[in-house]
Order: structure tokens, then C-alpha cells, then sequence
């Protein structure tokens, strides 16, 4: 009897269903099953190579019904924390696996940050200080990109206070803003901007390059690496959570090219020589193909 029993306790622990895993990169998210917790799973989800290269990333692991079981953080000081699981019913979905792709400066490259405004493009029309800044163009052609329904001309009021700036790409070369009136009544650390200013930066071209961790050069496409907390927005028209399209670094690779900015302050000239997002910031843009809407928002330590 006891060998029988010994042989069928082999035959069900080998028969034991693999317990599903899923890799998130980042490091705080309350998993109370809401909708701010299941817009992070989705789109901070990648595979455990990619997950790992981050600082921090976080492990979850789903019963044999499916239900989110154990949730683990770790980083790369070997500091390993339990996650509270705050709703068991948190179940496991089906999710594309997000994949950085770094931008790699190329000379012939299909995207590119900063240049000149495209002669077909229109800027929408605003009376905020400085206006919207140029930032360059992400292209359908490439790789990180071939989901996008068309090519996407990146503009956004980068020396304003802004919190988030929405943007209806409908007609892709003339975009409206949707949050105009916040837009407009917005106000800027500088106090040498008016409507009338304007500055340009110097074209880099470049590639979009799959990796398995992120290039901090001039920016990247798959996974935002949130610097204060992560803020996915959800898209006002179609309510779905807004695919993350890319994270700009501040770099004194993209300088500026001509501005008719003139600080009367020093210290001031130094942010107007070289994009930069409040200085040493990110910008981080999501848009959902459906609706056609785009989002801009700044995070800086």
C-alpha cells in the first residue's frame, strides 16, 4: 500500500498544473483590482529578461484557477517584498507582451526629434506662452511603430505647468486640443515667454532598436519607466487604456537650432539651448489608435 502510494503521489505532483506567471516592470502598484491596477498590468507587462534589466520589477503568480495567488517585488539591491493582494479576484488576462525598443540615432533614420515644422502640419491654435514646441515625428514604418494608423508629428507646450495635454490627432496634420481651455489659462516658470515665442531644434534622425533594457540617451517606445508614480491615462472618448507611445529624455543631444527667446536672467538661457522637460524631466506621450487621441505629460525628479 505504501508503494501505491508513493507511486500516485509522484503520478499527481508530476501532474501538477504550471502555476501561470506575469513579469511587470516597475516597482509600486496597488493591487485592489481596479481600474488603475489593471491599466498598470497591461502596460507595464513585458517578459522576465526585460523585466529584470529594470531597477525594480514585479512578479505575480496565478493559482491553478487562474486568480492572482502571490504578488512579489524585487530590485536590484536583493531587497524582495511581498505585495499585498488587496482583491482576490484579480484574474489572469491574456496580454501582449510589451517590448522596449530604444532610439538609436541613425542618419537616414525613418523618425526623427526635433527639425523643422512639416509644411502640410499645422500647430492648433492657442494663446499660451511660448505656444507648442515641435518635437519630431514617429513613423508607421517602423517596427515599434507598425501599429500606429498613420505617421504622428509629437507637439506639445513643454515650458507651460501643464498636467496633462490632450490632443485629437483625427486629422493627423491638423491635431485640436481637446483640453483648450486648461491649455490656455496654463502658466510657465519663465516669465520671458509670450505668444509670440518660438524655438527650433536640430533635427536627429533615428531608428527604433528592440532591446531588453532601456538606452538613456534620447528616448524609447514598449514600457514607460515612470520617474515619480505611474499615471496611465485612460482615453476620454473610447475609455480604453491609451497604449503607451514614448518616453523623451531631456539631452543635450537635440539643441536648439533658433529661438527669438531671450532670458534676461542667466541662469535661465541654459533651458532654452537644448530640449529638455523642466529641466532634467521626461515627457511621456500614450495615444489610442481607435479614437485617435493622444496624451502628453511630463515627469521630472
Amino acid at each position: 500500500m505504501s508503494i501505491l502510494k508513493k507511486i500516485f503521489g509522484n503520478k499527481s505532483t508530476h501532474n501538477k498544473p504550471k502555476l501561470k506567471k506575469q513579469y511587470l516592470a516597475g516597482w509600486e502598484v496597488n493591487l485592489d483590482g481596479k481600474e488603475h491596477c489593471l491599466s498598470f498590468i497591461e502596460t507595464q507587462i513585458t517578459d522576465k529578461q526585460t523585466a529584470e534589466s529594470m531597477y525594480s520589477h514585479i512578479i505575480l503568480t496565478y493559482d491553478e484557477n487562474n486568480f492572482l495567488e502571490f504578488a512579489e517585488s524585487r530590485d536590484e539591491d536583493e531587497n524582495n517584498e511581498e505585495l499585498i493582494i488587496r482583491d482576490d479576484q484579480i484574474k489572469y488576462r491574456d496580454l501582449r507582451i510589451n517590448k522596449i525598443f530604444n532610439f538609436e540615432k541613425a542618419k537616414n533614420g525613418e523618425n526623427w526629434i526635433g527639425g523643422n515644422i512639416p509644411s502640410d502640419f499645422l500647430i492648433p491654435k492657442n494663446t499660451c506662452p511660448g505656444s507648442f514646441q515641435y518635437l519630431g515625428k514617429l513613423s508607421k514604418e517602423s517596427k515599434a511603430y507598425d501599429w500606429l494608423p498613420f505617421d504622428i508629428n509629437l507637439i506639445c507646450p513643454i515650458y507651460l505647468d501643464l498636467d496633462k495635454i490632450w490632443l485629437d490627432y483625427s486629422e493627423p496634420n491638423s491635431p485640436k486640443i481637446l483640453n483648450i481651455e486648461e491649455v490656455n489659462s496654463l502658466s510657465t516658470a519663465y516669465d520671458d515667454l509670450n505668444a509670440d515665442s518660438f524655438i527650433e531644434y536640430e533635427q536627429v534622425r533615428f531608428t527604433t532598436k528592440e532591446d531588453k533594457a532601456i538606452g538613456y540617451e534620447i528616448g524609447f517606445s514598449g514600457i514607460p519607466n515612470w520617474i515619480q508614480y505611474s499615471d496611465i491615462p485612460k482615453c476620454p472618448k473610447t475609455q480604453k487604456t491609451m497604449r503607451f507611445l514614448c518616453q523623451l529624455q531631456s539631452s543635450d543631444e537635440i539643441k536648439t537650432k533658433e529661438t527669438n527667446i531671450k532670458p534676461t536672467d542667466e541662469w535661465y538661457k541654459q533651458y532654452f539651448e537644448k530640449m529638455n522637460f523642466w529641466g532634467d524631466g521626461d515627457l511621456f506621450v500614450f495615444f489610442e489608435p481607435e479614437s485617435k487621441i493622444a496624451c502628453y505629460m511630463i515627469q521630472n525628479t
